[in-house]
């Protein structure tokens, strides 16, 4: 199944129905596919080639 699920308990200013960028830009901050795959402790290509053909990709210029 497509789904991700992710903890915001402690997060402040987060709602329902809130954008969540997983990889890439949002306004001033950029969390780059290396920095997430560190993050959860793996190498990138793992990490990009288990975003199945199926997750929606929204690229902005």
């Amino acid at each position: 199944m497509d789904q991700l699920l992710v903890d915001v308990t402690d997060m402040e200013g987060v709602a329902p129905g809130d954008t969540a960028t997983l990889i890439g830009r949002d306004g001033d901050a950029v969390l780059t596919a290396e920095e997430a795959a560190q993050a959860a402790g793996t190498i990138t290509n793992e990490l990009l080639s288990r975003l199945g053909p199926r997750l929606e990709r929204v690229v902005l210029p």
